[in-house]
């Protein structure tokens, strides 16, 4: 089990994310992420025991509390890996990254200080890069169509009133938690 806090997408965002997916799906050789699976990564919390998952919960409670909602969209397109080889195809963000980078540095200090095993502190170092998941290949997968199709992509403003607190098992999410954001 993995858990990891994450902003939804809201449904129409979301299809309109799934439907760039099934676009390229024929023609690309990767492993797409499925509909319900699309989402916005805050912060990667590793594989804490169920107990420790629970003192999680009080801890996004929080965070949430100090945060207003927000609007963001779905704007561009880029990839993670080499040039030559990308990995991960993902779509990029737009709107209020203030209060989204915010959000996210509070979720990270909070829940990472914590300080609870099961933690991954190694990709808490990271700079945060917000980004939705298309598809990942582990081939030199050449992503450069999917690219240059979607670099004028943009998706209509949603909504961000909550953040959920997942668990990812073999092929699902589950949610465990959600907490809303101020004004929400």
């Amino acid at each position: 089990m993995s858990v990891f806090l994450a902003v939804d997408l809201d449904a129409p965002v979301r299809a309109l994310a799934s439907s760039v997916i099934e676009r390229f799906r024929a023609t690309l050789d990767a492993k797409w992420v499925r509909e319900d699976k699309l989402h916005l990564t805050l912060v990667f919390l590793g594989n804490p025991t169920a107990a420790h998952v629970e003192s999680f919960k009080p801890l996004v409670d929080a965070v949430a509390s100090r945060h207003a909602a927000f609007s963001l969209e779905l704007g561009g397109v880029g990839t993670f890996g080499t040039a030559r080889a990308p990995s991960v195809l993902w779509l990029g963000v737009k709107g209020a990254l203030e209060s989204l980078r915010s959000l996210q540095a509070d979720a990270q200090r909070s829940l990472v200080s914590a300080d609870l095993p099961g933690l991954k502190p190694d990709e808490h170092g990271r700079l945060y890069a917000p980004h939705v998941t298309l598809a990942r290949s582990k081939q030199d997968t050449a992503f450069g169509d999917a690219t240059t199709a979607l670099a004028e992509f943009t998706s209509p403003p949603f909504l961000v009133s909550h953040v959920t607190l997942y668990e990812s098992r073999s092929d699902r999410y589950q949610a465990l938690h959600r907490a809303s954001l101020k004004g929400a």
